[in-house]
């Protein structure tokens, strides 16, 4: 056995390359490879990336959140913004304060500052200090993702903010052959976002939407439209679904880092999401959802012909029956309506219950 058989390898990490000292992401000729052995067994708590929004979404990392379109996306990421620059709640997630930067590209400057007067209102925040606003409507010509890449790390370089939100992504994928469905595009849009996380030393949360028709059989994850790029790229996702009863929707979160997050239901309470945790988190919408409260809107909307003196049950099946509506659909849509104040129950001359819509107020 010679001398070199019996020496053994010392491996150590890379140091720190010329970029990553300027705080600079390295280069591929500049980065390093190394070997397992150089893995510290007892990680050093200060390497772990910085948290910026309760553990959902730390520094250099991307979130996503899809649903279908006018569902409440916008609403929920002014509402973020709010939260996190007062180091308010969010949704079940609890943000230290820090300083965000909200790009719009999609409102009219009156309806986004509208919308982000009525969020601080209720959250009883009167000026929300550490949140930087940024209206890129009505600017012409339209901006392209590099511009706004170079103008917000030119901006906003050494200002210490915490997370950048921009809303929507569609106004800034490149435009192309496949627009939102080309790999290529929505890879060079992400990673773009990836650039701004690493400059500025922030989180980035973006917004995508989902495809139409009948989502319920699918995971969350394949729940945004076009490219699956869209799922696989973010650190985090996040998707809002169709609750089963009207007002509500369904938080899926989904993270590559981190303990599973349950599903939690929101409520729609103008201007706020807000959580309603003795809801179901399973009674996802699907069409035959749909189907049936269309059919017993239609059983409701039949009461119209009653008039203020209303029909017995008797005369409300007969009218349903006629439009070829089964008693067992009747029988279902009564109680529901009831309840919700859809339909006025009253006492006929002969004693007996009758029913008829509400009057309409004058």
């Amino acid at each position: 056995m010679n001398q070199t058989d019996t020496q053994t390898t010392t491996c150590t990490a890379p140091g720190p390359t010329l970029s990553e000292a300027l705080g600079k992401p390295p280069s591929l000729a500049e980065s390093q490879t190394y070997t397992a052995a150089a893995i510290p067994l007892n990680p050093n708590p200060a390497d772990i990336p910085r948290d910026i929004v309760g553990e959902l979404i730390r520094e250099g990392e991307r979130c996503v959140l899809g649903s279908t379109s006018k569902s409440g996306k916008s609403w929920a990421q002014l509402h973020l913004a709010v939260a996190k620059s007062q180091g308010l709640p969010w949704l079940g997630w609890n943000p230290k304060p820090g300083p965000v930067l909200y790009i719009d590209l999609e409102l009219l400057r009156y309806f986004f500052d509208r919308r982000m007067s009525a969020i601080s209102a209720a959250l009883g925040v009167s000026h929300p200090k550490d949140l930087h606003l940024w209206s890129l409507r009505a600017v012409r010509p339209r901006v392209t993702m590099r511009q706004l890449v170079d103008e917000v790390c030119k901006r906003y370089q050494g200002a210490g903010l915490d997370l950048v939100i921009l809303e929507p992504s569609y106004k800034l994928v490149t435009p192309g052959t496949q627009g939102t469905n080309g790999e290529y595009t929505v890879l060079e849009y992400l990673e773009a976002l990836d650039e701004i996380s690493h400059e500025l030393k922030c989180g980035v949360m973006t917004s995508h939407h989902s495809p139409k028709g009948d989502l319920s059989a699918r995971s969350s994850i394949d729940l945004f439209s076009g490219s699956g790029t869209w799922a696989r790229d973010p650190d985090v996702l996040m998707t809002l679904r169709p609750h089963q009863k009207d007002g509500f929707t369904i938080l899926q979160t989904t993270r590559r880092h981190g303990e599973p997050k349950d599903d939690v239901v929101l409520r729609w309470d103008y201007p706020l999401h807000q959580l309603a945790l003795d809801e179901d988190p399973s009674a996802i919408r699907n069409s035959k959802t749909k189907s049936a409260e269309d059919t017993q809107a239609k059983v409701v909307e039949l009461l119209a012909a009653a008039g203020d003196d209303g029909w017995c049950s008797k005369q409300w099946l007969a009218a349903c029956e006629a439009k070829g509506i089964s008693a067992a659909t009747y029988y279902r849509a009564i109680k529901p309506a009831k309840l919700s104040g859809t339909i006025q129950v009253i006492v006929g001359d002969d004693g007996k219950s009758r029913y008829r819509l509400p009057p309409r107020p004058f």
